[in-house]
Protein backbone atom coordinates (compact mmCIF):
# COMPACT_ATOMS: atom_id res chain seq x y z
CA UNK A 1 0.00 0.00 0.00
CA UNK A 2 0.51 3.31 -0.43
CA UNK A 3 1.74 4.96 3.27
CA UNK A 4 1.83 8.23 5.04
CA UNK A 5 4.06 7.99 8.30
CA UNK A 6 3.16 9.30 11.60
CA UNK A 7 6.70 11.05 11.94
CA UNK A 8 8.34 12.08 15.26
CA UNK A 9 11.74 11.78 14.23
CA UNK A 10 12.14 9.22 16.89
CA UNK A 11 13.59 5.35 16.59
CA UNK A 12 10.01 3.99 16.62
CA UNK A 13 8.33 5.55 13.99
CA UNK A 14 11.65 4.72 11.88
CA UNK A 15 11.48 1.34 12.50
CA UNK A 16 8.28 1.03 11.54
CA UNK A 17 8.64 3.00 8.32
CA UNK A 18 11.70 0.38 7.56
CA UNK A 19 9.42 -2.61 8.43
CA UNK A 20 6.98 -1.03 6.49
CA UNK A 21 8.86 -0.80 3.37
CA UNK A 22 10.48 -4.15 3.64
CA UNK A 23 7.20 -5.63 3.51
CA UNK A 24 6.76 -4.02 0.29
CA UNK A 25 4.84 -1.05 1.39
CA UNK A 26 5.72 2.34 -0.36
CA UNK A 27 6.20 5.62 1.98
CA UNK A 28 4.50 8.73 0.27
CA UNK A 29 5.02 11.44 2.68
CA UNK A 30 5.95 12.26 6.89
CA UNK A 31 3.39 13.73 8.50
CA UNK A 32 4.61 15.69 11.50
CA UNK A 33 2.33 18.17 13.86
CA UNK A 34 3.78 21.32 14.61
CA UNK A 35 3.21 23.93 17.06
CA UNK A 36 0.63 26.56 16.44
CA UNK A 37 3.74 29.19 15.51
CA UNK A 38 5.25 26.47 13.02
CA UNK A 39 8.56 26.92 14.95
CA UNK A 40 8.80 23.31 16.45
CA UNK A 41 7.17 20.06 16.46
CA UNK A 42 4.47 18.86 18.81
CA UNK A 43 5.67 15.75 19.95
CA UNK A 44 9.54 16.36 20.87
CA UNK A 45 10.01 19.81 20.44
CA UNK A 46 12.54 19.62 17.00
CA UNK A 47 13.15 22.46 15.23
CA UNK A 48 11.34 22.51 12.04
CA UNK A 49 15.16 23.15 9.96
CA UNK A 50 16.19 19.49 11.48
CA UNK A 51 13.23 17.78 10.40
CA UNK A 52 13.31 19.28 7.00
CA UNK A 53 17.27 17.91 6.65
CA UNK A 54 15.71 14.26 8.45
CA UNK A 55 13.23 14.42 5.60
CA UNK A 56 15.68 15.05 2.73
CA UNK A 57 18.20 12.30 3.87
CA UNK A 58 15.44 10.04 3.77
CA UNK A 59 14.07 11.12 0.30
CA UNK A 60 10.19 11.61 1.72
CA UNK A 61 7.87 14.76 1.33
CA UNK A 62 7.18 16.11 5.20
CA UNK A 63 3.52 17.43 6.03
CA UNK A 64 4.04 20.06 8.72
CA UNK A 65 0.57 20.99 9.78
CA UNK A 66 0.32 23.98 12.48
CA UNK A 67 -2.02 23.84 14.86
CA UNK A 68 -3.08 24.43 18.58
CA UNK A 69 -3.72 21.65 20.92
CA UNK A 70 -8.02 22.74 20.64
CA UNK A 71 -7.57 22.23 16.79
CA UNK A 72 -5.05 19.16 16.86
CA UNK A 73 -7.57 16.67 16.41
CA UNK A 74 -9.79 18.39 13.09
CA UNK A 75 -6.19 19.52 11.68
CA UNK A 76 -4.88 15.99 11.65
CA UNK A 77 -8.29 14.47 9.91
CA UNK A 78 -7.51 17.56 7.49
CA UNK A 79 -4.41 16.32 6.69
CA UNK A 80 -4.95 12.58 6.44
CA UNK A 81 -7.48 13.48 3.99
CA UNK A 82 -5.95 15.76 2.01
CA UNK A 83 -2.67 12.73 1.84
CA UNK A 84 -5.77 10.30 1.05
CA UNK A 85 -6.81 12.84 -2.20
CA UNK A 86 -3.10 12.30 -3.05
CA UNK A 87 -3.02 8.33 -3.08
CA UNK A 88 -2.55 7.46 0.16
CA UNK A 89 -4.39 3.79 1.07
CA UNK A 90 -2.66 3.70 4.92
CA UNK A 91 -1.30 5.63 7.89
CA UNK A 92 1.67 3.84 10.04
CA UNK A 93 2.68 4.64 13.48
CA UNK A 94 5.27 3.79 15.73
CA UNK A 95 3.37 2.61 18.42
CA UNK A 96 4.36 -0.03 20.61
CA UNK A 97 1.54 -0.38 23.07
CA UNK A 98 0.18 2.41 23.91
CA UNK A 99 -3.68 1.32 23.49
CA UNK A 100 -5.73 4.49 24.17
CA UNK A 101 -2.90 6.20 21.01
CA UNK A 102 -3.87 3.35 19.02
CA UNK A 103 -7.41 3.69 19.46
CA UNK A 104 -7.32 7.11 18.51
CA UNK A 105 -5.34 6.70 15.43
CA UNK A 106 -7.82 3.81 14.02
CA UNK A 107 -10.88 6.26 15.05
CA UNK A 108 -9.29 8.50 12.71
CA UNK A 109 -8.47 6.01 10.48
CA UNK A 110 -11.86 5.17 9.87
CA UNK A 111 -13.26 8.50 9.77
CA UNK A 112 -10.97 9.78 6.61
CA UNK A 113 -11.46 5.97 5.04
CA UNK A 114 -7.70 4.76 5.78
CA UNK A 115 -6.18 1.70 6.90
CA UNK A 116 -3.67 1.98 9.83
CA UNK A 117 -0.65 0.34 10.47
CA UNK A 118 1.28 -0.58 13.79
CA UNK A 119 4.37 -2.83 12.53
CA UNK A 120 6.15 -2.78 15.96
CA UNK A 121 3.22 -3.59 18.25
CA UNK A 122 2.99 -5.50 21.24
CA UNK A 123 6.96 -6.12 20.35
CA UNK A 124 9.54 -7.18 23.10
CA UNK A 125 10.33 -3.51 23.55
CA UNK A 126 14.97 -4.66 23.90
CA UNK A 127 14.47 -6.52 20.49
CA UNK A 128 12.82 -4.21 18.85
CA UNK A 129 16.30 -1.81 20.34
CA UNK A 130 18.54 -4.59 19.44
CA UNK A 131 16.69 -4.82 15.80
CA UNK A 132 17.01 -1.17 15.52
CA UNK A 133 20.91 -1.22 16.18
CA UNK A 134 21.23 -4.54 14.26
CA UNK A 135 19.82 -3.01 10.79
CA UNK A 136 22.24 -0.25 10.88
CA UNK A 137 20.10 3.02 12.51
CA UNK A 138 21.56 5.32 14.49
CA UNK A 139 19.74 7.26 17.21
CA UNK A 140 20.25 9.87 20.24
CA UNK A 141 18.21 10.70 23.19
CA UNK A 142 16.85 14.56 22.33
CA UNK A 143 14.30 14.87 25.57
CA UNK A 144 14.10 13.73 29.14
CA UNK A 145 11.72 14.04 31.72
CA UNK A 146 12.70 15.48 34.79
CA UNK A 147 12.72 13.41 37.88
CA UNK A 148 13.36 9.79 35.62
CA UNK A 149 16.49 11.15 33.85
CA UNK A 150 19.28 13.82 34.05
CA UNK A 151 20.57 16.50 31.28
CA UNK A 152 23.47 14.53 31.19
CA UNK A 153 21.84 11.92 28.99
CA UNK A 154 21.06 14.63 26.77
CA UNK A 155 22.69 13.92 23.27
CA UNK A 156 23.69 10.72 23.84
CA UNK A 157 23.34 7.56 21.47
CA UNK A 158 21.06 5.05 22.29
CA UNK A 159 23.34 1.74 21.91
CA UNK A 160 23.93 -1.05 23.53
CA UNK A 161 25.84 0.34 26.63
CA UNK A 162 22.90 3.21 27.21
CA UNK A 163 20.19 0.45 27.16
CA UNK A 164 22.24 -1.83 29.88
CA UNK A 165 22.50 1.63 31.60
CA UNK A 166 18.81 2.50 31.58
CA UNK A 167 17.54 -1.30 32.17
CA UNK A 168 19.87 -1.04 35.27
CA UNK A 169 17.95 2.21 36.61
CA UNK A 170 14.78 0.49 36.00
CA UNK A 171 13.62 2.89 33.11
CA UNK A 172 12.36 1.18 29.73
CA UNK A 173 14.83 0.96 26.41
CA UNK A 174 12.10 2.11 24.59
CA UNK A 175 10.94 5.26 26.48
CA UNK A 176 7.75 3.89 25.99
CA UNK A 177 6.24 5.49 28.96
CA UNK A 178 7.76 8.81 27.86
CA UNK A 179 10.84 8.89 30.20
CA UNK A 180 12.98 9.94 26.99
CA UNK A 181 12.46 10.89 23.42
CA UNK A 182 14.84 9.98 20.45
CA UNK A 183 15.98 11.36 16.72
CA UNK A 184 17.32 9.32 14.56
CA UNK A 185 20.43 10.67 12.53
CA UNK A 186 21.56 7.50 10.14
CA UNK A 187 20.50 4.38 8.94
CA UNK A 188 19.82 2.09 5.60
CA UNK A 189 16.63 4.68 5.03
CA UNK A 190 19.15 7.34 4.78
CA UNK A 191 20.85 8.72 2.22
CA UNK A 192 23.55 10.20 4.14
CA UNK A 193 23.97 10.29 8.07
CA UNK A 194 22.97 13.82 9.78
CA UNK A 195 25.51 14.87 12.87
CA UNK A 196 24.22 16.74 16.15
CA UNK A 197 26.01 19.87 16.97
CA UNK A 198 24.33 20.60 20.66
CA UNK A 199 23.73 24.72 21.14
CA UNK A 200 23.05 23.92 24.75
CA UNK A 201 19.07 22.40 26.86
CA UNK A 202 15.79 24.05 27.29
CA UNK A 203 13.40 23.00 30.22
CA UNK A 204 9.74 22.86 27.85
CA UNK A 205 6.29 21.70 28.19
CA UNK A 206 5.00 18.44 30.12
CA UNK A 207 7.90 18.52 32.05
CA UNK A 208 10.69 17.69 29.73
CA UNK A 209 14.51 19.08 29.30
CA UNK A 210 14.82 19.06 25.42
CA UNK A 211 18.63 19.32 23.38
CA UNK A 212 18.27 22.43 21.77
CA UNK A 213 20.73 21.38 18.19
CA UNK A 214 21.00 22.22 14.83
CA UNK A 215 22.59 19.04 12.34
CA UNK A 216 26.19 20.09 10.49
Amino acid sequence: MKLISSWSGGKDACLALYRAMQAGHQPQALLTMMEADGLRTRAHALPLAVLRQQAAALGLPLITPSVTWEGYRPMYVQALSEAKAQGAEALISGDIDLQAHRDWLEQVGEEVGLNVLFPLWKDTHSALLEEFHAVGFTTHIIAVKLGVLDESWLGRKLDAAAMQELDAIGVDVCGEGGEFHTFVTDGPLFSHPLNIQALGSFTGKHNYTFLNFTLV
